[in-house]
């Protein structure tokens, strides 16, 4: 299959928007390409990187044997703690992840490095610490006394990086869905109404406020499988031909192929794949029907068909409120679960749909 320079562009477009660094490098190790926070961590420029091979940035050979067993595996994800060159010696260590991209891109890796400074520097604090405590007087009471406010302090650390963690990655989601919406008119907007329409609408289910947070973030990701559709299609001004609308089904496959397989994106990643399935079997990619879709999905398909009908595309108007509730209403047991339907119609009638369009419409695209 031939190489398309826009499945590319695409690419370095999102990778253009993480707030990390990032890079595709072939499986000879040459860079191709490299993003601003990248060239930032490593204090040089965009052509002083674009081009070289990574071994060539590395000069002591500890570093380059390390180097050496992740361009040895191409065709494998990886993840390891690694540390970056800067040209006056510097090191700065990150957190360096491999993943091989799917055909016909599969002779490159996207790469991404994440600065783990401030937690080394953290690490060596707690170090310093562990020593001076070994140091304390023979009192017992004394000794174990520190030792408990010590652990406790140890503990508060671990949260507030795990914390740390938590939040970049959060950071990350918005910034890789806002990258999928970059061409549609209603970037940035479009993503918060279905995080915050989900999120309501799976606390109004009974779900605990954590787990509705959660969806709402991973509904964000619904669409990233977009990035791999034709603009020719995705803007298209009237409907979809036969071919056409087979491609554009491709983006659920193409978003859960896109999201990382690590625990964190789980929900994301079915959420991407499932959440044009409909009730009675007849949605796709894989004809689920009623409470084999996962319930995420279920949520979100609900929200992303309401918030369609409500905003103007190029081949269709925009509905009112009334007329897009009253057809998510009119498709309940059909399109969506009829339980959903109503705990939907629930926040319309009391404004919460409405409070939540007009919080974010306000908002600049970013």
């Amino acid at each position: 299959m031939a190489e398309d320079p826009r499945e590319l562009q695409q690419i370095e477009h999102v990778l253009d928007a993480l707030n990390c660094g990032a890079a595709l490098i072939d499986r000879a190790g040459k860079l191709i390409f490299a993003n601003p926070r990248l060239c930032a961590l490593m204090d040089r420029k965009e052509p002083d990187i674009v081009g070289r091979n990574m071994r060539g940035l590395y000069a002591q050979p500890a570093d380059r044997e390390v180097l050496e067993v992740s361009l040895a595996r191409p065709d494998e994800a990886g993840e390891f703690e690694f540390i970056l060159p800067k040209p006056d010696g510097t090191r700065v260590p990150v957190v360096m992840s491999t993943r091989p991209l799917p055909p016909p891109l599969d002779h490159l890796h996207v790469v991404t490095f994440i600065d783990i400074s401030t937690q080394k520097q953290a690490e060596a604090g707690l170090r310093e610490d562990v020593q001076l405590l070994t140091q304390v007087g023979d009192n017992a009471l004394e000794h174990a006394m520190e030792l408990k406010g010590y652990s406790e302090a140890l503990e508060k650390k671990i949260r507030e990086r795990t914390e740390d963690l938590r939040l970049a990655n959060l950071d990350a989601i918005y910034m890789l869905a806002v990258a999928s919406e970059a061409k549609d008119a209603d970037t940035g907007r479009h993503v918060r109404r279905i995080q915050w329409f989900a999120e309501h609408l799976a606390q109004r289910v009974g779900l605990s406020s954590a787990e509705a947070h959660d969806i709402g973030y991973a509904s964000m990701l619904h669409d990233i499988g977009k990035i791999h559709i034709p603009d020719d299609i995705l803007k298209k001004p009237g409907p979809l031909d036969d071919n056409e609308r087979f491609v554009m089904k491709q983006h659920t496959l193409f978003g859960e192929r896109i999201l990382s397989k690590r625990p964190f994106f789980s929900r994301a990643r079915q959420i991407a794949r499932s959440h044009h399935e409909n009730w009675d079997g007849s949605g796709y990619p894989d004809g689920l029907s009623g409470e084999g879709i996962p319930l995420s999905a279920r949520i979100v398909h609900v929200v992303d068909v309401y918030d369609a009908l409500t905003q103007p595309r190029v081949y269709k108007k925009a509905w009112s409120q009334k007329e897009a509730n009253e057809f998510i209403c009119t498709a309940a047991g059909k399109f969506f679960e009829a339980d959903l339907c109503k705990a939907f119609r629930s926040l319309v009638d009391e404004g919460d749909i409405e409070r939540i369009t007009r919080m974010v419409e306000p908002l600049d695209d970013l």
